[in-house]
């Protein structure tokens, strides 16, 4: 007799602990993002006993099913290439605009990503160790379609992420099937029927009062209003059945009102094309999750019991400004007597969500994501929390910190990177720009510990990914996009941007 796969963050309820649901909405090839919030949940020992997977959201669905560790889903989309997410319709079909289903076809999709991915059916339809739904449109019927993990197959799971006007529907039976976005991008009651007493959502959709013109813009926010509008009222039942719960006729098993935990963004996540032209990738959307549910489940303890209103709600986008910083250096260990130097990589991403905000504001602060590594952190070490800041000393004098925090067999760690800006006589700017001082705390309850120094540069190799990486967001036109940068760089550098550039 063979024995049930294991599934990572899936394990059988514990006493006096609430029955939880896993709930993986869509959001397209973003959610490369909930993958990073996974391993944040892995790493606080959360389980669950019943998952739900919807749109994109079924590919971690599908990815953790089949064996896959949270860290591994999320290599997988690190390496995914995004060349093989693309497949086209036969020539002939462009040529009849009235009759064509979609812009492509999902064969990228069947060929290439599922098996990158690692998505054994085979070995789905056997888990045992957790409940698990797929959902689809049953477009003849007009009505959502919940298919249970030991049923679920290639074509449903393709079915599920053909959005219309993007991908032809999948017909199988007899039947049509699409994605479910202009539907509900989430089966929250799906998992109360099941039991669930506090259900997580690992949101990837925007929802904020921002709306736009242009093709993609309409199409996008249209998905929007309906995931959105679909979840408040599945909040609403639930708050509902929360109230029948307390009088102790709750129809479904529950003992306990449930609780729902939604983990988002606080700004919009960056559409695909944005993937597809480079602006960002995927290494970066795992870091924004990762940070995202590391800051959730830090203060979870300070949340209200309560299913707050319109819980997927963020701030409106504004103008900003992203770039990475690809450093490398050295760490000395103050406890290690050999004097021996280890090498240390850093790659950090800066999210200037508000470029008016940043450069008026006192504070000067930006948010920072990223990851450590190098033998002194063993495997790699994505960043739970980190900070730009900038100081102004002096009309010619900045001072830029980088403050990381991250965690070590079981051990807090704080590292701050400090790099002063200083217009010197003489062609001094790329000194000051590639090179900083670096310290690593130790970090307990009662106070941080210095455990080691050393230095971090940006290596002249990486000179053109640094620069490259610089993207203006929320900004139309060139000369935008231009003043943008232009008050940025000037915010950064003060008098010596005025002096050399």
């Amino acid at each position: 007799m063979t024995s049930s796969p294991t599934v990572h963050l899936a394990a059988p309820q514990t006493h006096g602990q609430p029955k939880r649901a896993l709930v993986l909405p869509g959001g397209g090839l973003r959610l490369s993002y909930q993958a990073g919030i996974l391993v944040a949940l892995e790493e606080a020992g959360l389980s669950f006993q019943f998952m739900d997977g919807t749109s994109g959201g079924s590919l971690n669905l599908s990815m953790l099913l089949s064996g896959l560790s949270p860290e591994e889903t999320c290599q997988r989309w690190r390496s995914l290439n995004l060349a093989d997410t693309v497949s086209f319709l036969p020539l002939k079909e462009y040529l009849h605009v009235e009759t064509l289903e979609g812009v492509g076809d999902a064969d990228g999709f069947r060929n290439k990503v599922l098996p990158h991915f690692g998505i054994d059916f085979d070995r789905i339809h056997q888990v045992d160790a957790v409940l698990a739904n797929y959902n689809v449109l049953d477009y003849g019927n007009k009505a959502v379609k919940t298919i249970p993990h030991r049923l679920i197959d290639e074509d449903m799971v393709i079915g599920g992420m053909s959005l219309p006007g993007v991908f032809p529907p999948v017909r199988k039976e007899d039947s049509i099937y699409l994605d479910t976005g202009f539907v509900q991008d989430a089966n929250l009651l799906e998992a109360v029927k099941h039991g669930a007493e506090e259900i997580w959502v690992l949101w990837g959709l925007g929802n904020t009062g921002t709306y736009r013109g242009g093709v993609l813009n309409l199409y996008v926010q249209m998905l929007e209003v309906s995931a959105n509008t679909a979840l408040n009222n599945q909040l609403d039942t639930i708050r509902d059945l929360n109230a029948r719960i307390e009088q102790g006729v709750g129809p479904y098993g529950q003992t306990r009102p449930i609780q729902v935990r939604v983990i988002r963004p606080d700004y919009p996540l960056p559409l695909d094309p944005d993937l597809y032209l480079c602006k960002i990738n995927h290494t970066t959307l795992i870091e924004m999750g990762y940070a995202d549910g590391k800051a959730y489940l830090r203060r979870l303890d300070e949340l209200p019991a309560e299913i707050p209103a319109n819980p997927t709600h963020m701030h409106d986008p504004l103008q900003g400004i992203r770039f990475q910083a690809p450093l490398q250096g050295k760490l000395d260990l103050l406890a290690d007597q050999s004097d021996a130097a280890h090498d240390i990589q850093i790659n950090l991403t800066v999210h200037v969500n508000d470029v008016n905000r940043f450069i008026a504001g006192p504070e000067h602060e930006a948010r920072v994501t990223g990851h450590l590594s190098g033998s002194i952190f063993g495997s790699l070490k994505m960043i739970e929390e980190g900070r730009f800041t900038l100081e102004c000393l002096t009309d010619k004098t900045r001072r830029i910190v980088y403050a990381l925090s991250y965690s070590q067999d079981g051990q807090h760690y704080n590292l701050l990177a400090e790099q002063v800006l200083h217009d010197d006589q003489g062609l001094d700017l790329w000194n000051d720009l590639s090179n900083l001082s670096l310290n690593l705390f130790k970090v307990n309850a009662e106070a941080s510990e210095l455990v080691a120094n050393g230095t971090l540069r940006l290596p002249l190799g990486s000179v053109k990914d640094w620069i490259q990486s610089f993207h203006v967001t929320e900004t139309t036109g060139l000369m935008e996009k231009l003043s943008v940068t232009t008050r940025f760089a000037r915010s950064i550098l003060g008098g010596v941007y005025d002096a050399h550039i």
